[in-house]
């Protein structure tokens, strides 16, 4: 009888035992599955930084600090998660950001964008930003959280605070009594830990973690270049009001209208305004195994095409034309070596736009042609957009009369690309533009108001839609705002000296059938 009471509880404790094994097993296969590690490239890091910055930056009062979010665009495989670009959704908020129907149908436009691609590219999760804040995941944000993570396990949420961008920090090895010193990306990545949690349940707040990353294609140069498309933000003492849009007057915009960045260009912060002893590199940001030689190759190839970009900034500041035009040509290049082709489209674009701010126009057009041919090749409509707009601003520049038509044409094409694609404020100023050269050098009233009337629909539309590729500090949410009413007002002012009837009829109504989003 013993025997068999001791035969039951060996049974019994091996029967235990092997409940625990099992759920140690599947608790193991949940952690790894829920902690899938992420690869942000460096791009994407750069729109959320350069987004972030246009609403909380040294040049705003931190009581005025204001939060963005966008969705992550990329793919996985069965042991990471790579973001490969981030698509701002809307425009800042003073606090906690919630996601709502007309986000998720911007979502379901994205998405349906990216399925038609047929790339294998897909939403896999979202950003924001805690100015000031710290990084952690609130109620809200893990309400958002989890729509994400509900459509895919792996889905993550990054969160970015500019503050602490390149703050020093120990880190410890995991498994090791060493530590390592970090410089911090400013950023964080979260998931849910069990998404079958109540979201009433007390310990709902605390029900996420931090999931490993690493940020592919970083370097010193990297962070130079992006500083010095912040212009002078980053710089205390030195704020852009314009930028900011407080003290944007419509009656001056004309110097804006063409990339305000640009133009800011003596204002460009070309050092990092953080501590000398600050080096980024891969090494110093992040720990990581051995990498391979293909991945050291591309590594150094990217850090060399930045530098020359750094270099080739530097050189346009100093007003050193030709080194200037070298240094950006030698990076593109390493970037054509890469096959990144949004980073040599982007480059094309800004080096040609430097050529017409220094009166280059013959080494301008070289490099929008080279855009026009690169862009066609990827069939990138936005870049296309671009060289028409570039093309219409050369012919512009040179003040010959008997081209004007053919250049308000170029420009007209480029609204049509930028419409085809949904960029609203890239369309709006164009049409903008179109306008304000019937008014103010062909004394057109009629066309000027049609050509206005179009840009105050498009900048309407871009309030609450942003292109990702759109980066310039004017087309800010408040100042597409700003724009809007100063256009509409003009419409009304000239209306009564129309006098084509018709073209009059139709101005109004169409200006009075905008739906305004503010």
């Amino acid at each position: 009888m013993n025997e068999e009471i001791k035969k039951t509880d060996d049974n019994e404790d091996s029967k235990e035992a092997k409940q625990k094994t099992e759920e140690i097993q599947e608790d193991n296969q949940i952690e790894k599955k829920i902690s899938k590690p992420v690869v942000v490239r460096a791009e994407a890091y750069k729109t959320i930084i350069l987004y972030a910055s246009r609403y909380s930056n040294k040049s705003i009062p931190p009581k005025e600090w204001k939060e963005i979010y966008g969705v992550l665009v990329g793919y996985s495989d069965e042991e990471i998660l790579y973001v490969e670009r981030a698509e701002p959704l809307a425009f800042g908020h003073a606090t906690d950001v919630q996601l709502d129907e007309r986000h998720y149908g911007f979502i379901e436009e994205i998405q349906n964008k990216l399925y038609n691609e047929g790339k294998g590219k897909y939403i896999i999760g979202w950003f924001h930003s805690h100015p000031g804040l710290g990084l952690f995941f609130s109620y809200i944000d893990l309400i958002n959280q989890l729509f994400f993570q509900g459509l895919n396990d792996d889905s993550c949420g990054l969160v970015f605070d500019h503050t602490l961008l390149g703050k020093k920090k120990l880190e410890k090895i995991e498994g090791s009594e060493h530590t390592i010193t970090k410089y911090d990306t400013g950023f964080e990545i979260y998931r849910i830990t069990d998404i079958e949690m109540d979201v009433d349940n007390p310990k709902y707040d605390n029900n996420y973690h931090k999931v490993d990353y690493v940020v592919d294609g970083l370097s010193k140069y990297f962070f130079a270049n992006v500083l010095s498309e912040l212009s002078a933000l980053a710089t205390e003492g030195k704020p852009l009001q314009s930028a900011y849009g407080e003290g944007l007057k419509f009656d001056n915009l004309e110097k804006y209208e063409y990339n305000s960045d640009i133009d800011l260009e003596n204002s460009f912060l070309m050092e990092i305004p953080m501590s000398e002893e600050v080096n980024f590199n891969m090494e110093n940001l992040f720990y990581e195994t051995d990498k391979s030689e293909e991945i050291k190759e591309e590594m150094l190839l990217k850090e060399n095409a930045e530098k020359y970009i750094f270099e080739g900034n530097l050189s346009f500041k100093n007003k050193n034309m030709i080194e200037g035009i070298e240094n950006y040509k030698k990076g593109i290049e390493k970037y054509k070596e890469l096959h990144n082709n949004e980073r040599t489209l982007e480059l094309l674009r800004d080096l040609s736009e430097k050529c017409i701010l220094n009166d280059q126009l013959n080494f301008a057009k070289e490099f929008a042609d080279e855009l026009k041919k690169e862009a066609k090749k990827v069939k990138n409509l936005f870049y296309l957009g671009e060289y028409f707009y570039l093309i219409g601003n050369i012919l512009l520049k040179e003040g010959d009369n008997s081209v004007l038509e053919k250049a308000l044409r170029s420009i007209e094409k480029a609204a049509v690309e930028f419409e085809k694609i949904e960029d609203f404020a890239g369309a709006g100023a164009c049409f903008y533009k179109i306008g304000s050269i019937y008014h103010s050098q062909l004394n057109n009233l009629e066309s000027t108001c049609l050509f206005y009337r179009e840009a105050v629909e498009n900048y309407n539309k871009a309030i609450l839609r942003n292109h990702p590729l759109r980066k310039s500090m004017w087309a800010k949410q408040e100042i597409m705002i700003k724009r809007v009413i100063s256009l509409r007002s003009i419409i009304e002012e000239l209306l009564p000296k129309l006098d084509n009837l018709h073209i009059k009829k139709k101005v109004k109504e169409d200006l009075d059938s905008i739906e305004f989003n503010f």
